[in-house]
């Protein structure tokens, strides 16, 4: 119950004061990010600058009043660890992230705990530290080890539009280890609080073991409260502050409990508010129909909260002390690379996986942020009594080199990617293979539509038939004559390969069109624009598309009066939307529910065309290979999407 002994008056001026400076932090850091410095890193450099030792804009006095900050922060943080753990996308290499899981815990840990005790106990600087802390703090440190951030990892993938089975197994093992560094440090840090207070008895280690379960089952209730607030119909942020102000409470909880067990039985029960607030996260995610919302929370909210937060940690940091210290940033930055580089190899062994796996399945954990700045913060607040400097050293250690891996992370997990052809960099303009249309007839109605579809990355022919055409046709067009329409011409100009036909001659060129391909190439996707609506009878056996000028028109109005944005999106006019067919060819999402994919935030499904029938999607639609999939959405999210469902 600290928070409300300490929070005053002065806390809340404090606090406006801060959240204000929070907002030229965010500026200033997204100007160092275009240096090439990461977001997480030029927010603390931030810090710094406006924190006690530089410009003073934040002083201890205000740092120790809104240190709550850090709480509210870090069960967030635990929210969007739990929010990455989406059990049916990891089903499918689930052997080879099960081992790899294990490993890059156990291994990491137990390999970090060696190196950084032996370097405690033999480099000078640490000879001041008990025997008993040194063993403490490599315990912990090496829980801290385990830790990852799977944000940077799928920045990286997203900007090299990567895919392949390291990637997709790279992301699970990922995930699952935010779980996994949480349930370790809520293990390890009840067993340092029980020896620490000389009563390690079997008791003691039942009661460990009560803890995490107990916490385990409150998060599961801290789950079905999160799903009830985000039923509720309120102003969106209103509802996502109040889920912030959950995650919270989860820290007030477990002081509460705290204080009252101790005054009770004289002894504390910890329930670990990170692993409450991590359960419940993968609760919503996995156990409830509010997914798509609660990572709307997370994207939406995660923008406030980082700045805030890691702002925070830089003023909070000694910048003299992180000079002084720097060197064993750096080595304790190598020895968590030695332990993520042998638990990649160990784990790749038992699953099985290729050997440049084995050799390069480390890249993807390198990076450190938000979940291993959250540790230390646990550890400053909650091991005060142990010699102030040496907990201020050590922490200051491990900060450095996250900010460390920061910088070295992204490059080396690029490089093994582009290693192992799981980038699709180089296909940034044309994603999949570009759709060829073949328009009969050279008028401005067809250079304007020719001129249209070559914007949207289409190959765009146009054939015609007289070479007298007065119309000059713009570059990056073909233009193709034929004398006659019959097979030997239509396979002169690839007719049997274009995706789409559009006839804009006369009707009676327009019907022979129609006839050879109907009898020749089958049922392409032919759309003939008819002069004569009396002659509509003539194509009626052809199983085309036919659009009559002022039909059109008149349609088209009709549209825009009934549903102006729609139409508007339709025709393209909405800035940065369009409608998109992918047709499915992933083997991994074939079978899926809709309602199971994790589909980005401003994408929506219109329908689907299977076996020339159209299917209106809803949450249970089950997608299949080979369906051709209409989806409306920002031109970057469809990019995305086309690449995970074409692969």
């Amino acid at each position: 119950m600290e928070f409300f002994y300490n929070f005053s008056f002065d806390s809340i001026i404090f606090l406006s004061a801060y959240l204000i400076i929070c907002i030229s932090s965010f500026y200033l850091s997204s100007y160092l990010k275009k240096l090439g410095l990461p977001l997480v890193t030029g927010l603390i450099i931030v810090g710094v600058i406006i924190g006690p030792n530089f410009l003073g804009v934040i002083s201890d006095i205000i740092i120790k009043e809104i240190d709550f900050i850090f709480d509210v922060s870090l069960g967030f943080i635990a929210f969007a660890a739990g929010s990455e753990l989406f059990f049916k996308e990891i089903k499918s290499t689930f052997n080879s992230i099960k081992w790899n899981t294990i490993s890059s815990i156990l291994v990491t840990f137990f390999i970090g705990f060696v190196l950084v005790l032996i370097s405690f106990l033999t480099l000078p600087f640490f000879d001041e530290i008990q025997f008993n802390i040194k063993i403490y703090l490599s315990l912990l440190c090496a829980s801290i080890f385990v830790a990852r951030s799977p944000a940077s990892a799928i920045a990286v993938i997203n900007e090299l539009r990567a895919k392949g089975k390291f990637t997709s197994t790279s992301m699970g093992v990922l995930c699952l280890s935010d779980f996994g560094v949480i349930l370790l440090f809520a293990i390890i840090f009840s067993l340092i609080k029980s020896i620490d207070s000389g009563s390690l008895e079997i008791l003691n280690l039942l009661l460990i073991l009560f803890e995490i379960i107990i916490s385990i089952f409150i998060g599961f209730v801290y789950g079905f409260i999160l799903n009830i607030f985000l039923s509720v119909s309120i102003n969106k942020f209103i509802k996502y502050f109040l889920l912030v102000i959950i995650g919270f409470t989860s820290f007030i909880f477990s002081d509460y409990i705290r204080d009252i067990s101790f005054s009770a039985i004289n002894k504390e029960i910890i329930f670990e508010p990170l692993l409450i607030c991590m359960v419940s996260g993968i609760f919503v995610i996995n156990k409830t129909d509010k997914r798509l919302e609660f990572l709307d929370f997370i994207q939406v909210s995660g923008k406030y909260i980082y700045v805030i937060f890691f702002t925070l940690i830089g003023a909070s940091l000694n910048i003299f002390l992180v000079i002084q210290v720097f060197q064993y940033a750096i080595l304790f930055f190598l020895i968590r690379i030695v332990s993520l580089f042998a638990a990649s190899y160990i784990g790749g062994y038992f699953a099985k996986d290729p050997l440049s796996y084995k050799l390069l399945g480390w890249t993807p954990h390198i990076t450190q942020a938000g979940v291993s700045l959250g540790l230390i913060q646990l550890i400053q607040k909650e091991f005060y009594y142990w010699d102030n400097e040496i907990i201020s050293q050590v922490s200051i250690i491990l900060i450095s080199s996250i900010i460390i891996s920061q910088f070295f992370g992204p490059p080396i997990f690029k490089w093994a990617l582009n290693y192992l052809n799981e980038t699709n960099r180089r296909k940034q303009i044309s994603i999949v293979k570009k759709k060829r249309a073949i328009i009969f007839g050279l008028e401005p109605q067809s250079l304007s539509l020719a001129s249209l579809l070559k914007s949207r990355d289409w190959i765009v022919d146009i054939v015609i038939f007289d070479t007298n055409k007065p119309h000059k046709v713009p570059d990056g067009i073909n233009q193709m004559k034929i004398d006659n329409i019959d097979k030997y011409n239509f396979d002169k100009i690839d007719y049997a390969n274009a995706n789409s036909i559009i006839c804009f001659s006369s009707d009676d060129i327009n019907e022979e069109i129609c006839k050879l391909s109907h009898s020749t190439y089958g049922n392409k996707n032919l759309i003939v624009r008819i002069n004569d609506y009396l002659k509509v009878d003539l194509f009626s056996d052809f199983n085309i598309k036919l659009i009559h000028p002022s039909d059109a028109i008149i349609n088209l109005i009709d549209q825009y009066v009934r549903s102006p944005l729609g139409t508007s999106i339709f025709l393209g006019k909405e800035k940065d939307k369009e409608i998109r067919d992918i047709r499915l060819l992933n083997d991994k999402i074939s079978g899926s529910l809709l309602r199971d994919l994790k589909l980005p935030q401003d994408i929506l499904m219109l329908s689907i065309k299977r076996n020339d029938e159209i299917i209106l999607s809803h949450g249970y639609t089950r997608l299949l290979k080979e369906d051709i999939i209409t989806f409306l959405g920002s031109k970057n999210s469809l990019d995305k999407l086309t690449l995970r469902f074409d692969s």
